[in-house]
């Protein structure tokens, strides 16, 4: 991607700044995605039903993981729904490679051609 702001990642100018400047950017097909990155923003963007629930996972989770928990809980719907979508759609992919080289096909063609169908998908899901 070409693109990329010259701005740090958790800096949109065109975001108001609500969450006291901290932003986590991603990219989610050709598109910059902006969440919160502190944990009061991450909180007051959830659904009210879901803010208890937030402060307990992140109250437990070790230091060392706290990152991973935060971008998880930040990430919005749309995003989930993408990677969701990949997932399954590598997963149906890997299942039918296994079962070509199970009915006797040369693996290597096989890994290529598994490669080969993850990344034309992966170009096939940007608008």
């Amino acid at each position: 991607m070409n693109d990329t702001p010259d701005e740090p990642q958790d800096h949109d100018p065109t975001v108001p700044d609500t969450q006291g400047g901290r932003l986590f950017r991603t990219v989610v097909g050709d598109e910059w995605v902006t969440m919160p990155a502190t944990i009061a923003g991450i909180r007051a963007a959830l659904p009210e039903e879901q803010r208890a629930n937030f402060t307990e996972a992140i109250e437990n989770t070790p230091a060392r993981d706290i990152f991973a928990a935060m971008v998880r809980w930040a990430r919005p719907p749309e995003m989930v729904e993408a990677v969701e979508r990949d997932h399954d759609r590598i997963q149906r992919l890997a299942e039918e490679a296994d079962a070509r080289v199970i009915m006797g096909e040369d693996p290597d063609v096989v890994r290529r051609d598994l490669r080969s169908q993850i990344a034309k998908g992966a170009r096939s899901t940007r608008p």
